[in-house]
């Protein structure tokens, strides 16, 4: 039962899984707050984000687990993750250009840039060290969330004792690589959101 559970967490926690809704949400607000989307353009640029942004990626996994590129869509091996996150961080740029280019909505921009300047820091320490992922992005997105709508979405950092209980009980990472994680994740999304949330145009 417990190694269900873990396995469930691990998938339903995965930034491919997490973004789809969170993306929806941030579009939308921002279609709310900018003065230049309304509700429906912001889901729909959400909605082309995550096609870009999580959707090449999760294909190169897929495709990858079928010709022998990875052992497993969780990236088991620490050194199948760096190829994954530059494949990532390729995905990135094309949407910051998509958005950019199309004055899409600022807080898609602002996520994003932090998936870009995340995936930068990841790749760097993923050359020599496993460093959690899903740590990474639940800490991330829990802290995005408490930027944008404030107290009431604390208890998104609730997830990650959940997160990390799962990764270390299907023996994934060690305490301290989820701990890294997660402060990591923190620690990028915090900086993105302050300080280019005051130098980036609506």
């Amino acid at each position: 039962m417990a190694d269900k559970l873990a396995r469930w967490i691990s998938i339903f926690f995965d930034s491919s899984f997490l973004s789809l809704p969170i993306f929806i949400l941030f579009g939308y607000s921002s279609g709310l707050a900018d003065g230049i989307h309304n509700k429906a353009e912001g889901v729909l640029w959400a909605m082309l984000m995550v096609a870009v942004v999580t959707g090449i990626p999760l294909a190169y996994l897929i495709i990858g687990k079928r010709r022998g590129w990875v052992s497993d869509l969780e990236l088991s091996h620490r050194e199948e993750r760096p190829r994954f996150i530059l494949v990532s961080l390729s995905s990135d740029v094309i949407g910051l250009l998509l958005l950019w280019l199309g004055k899409g909505p600022l807080l898609l921009r602002l996520i994003i840039l932090t998936y870009f300047c995340l995936a930068i820091i990841m790749f760097s320490i993923s050359s020599f060290w496993k460093i959690s992922m899903h740590m990474a992005g639940v800490g991330g997105f829990s802290t995005a969330l408490f930027i944008v709508f404030g107290t009431p979405a604390g208890w998104a950092f609730l997830s990650l004792p959940l997160v990390a209980w799962a990764r270390w009980h299907r023996r994934k990472h060690t305490p301290a690589q989820l701990l890294a994680g997660a402060i990591v994740g923190m620690m990028i999304t915090w900086l993105v959101f302050q300080y280019f949330g005051l130098i980036l145009p609506v």
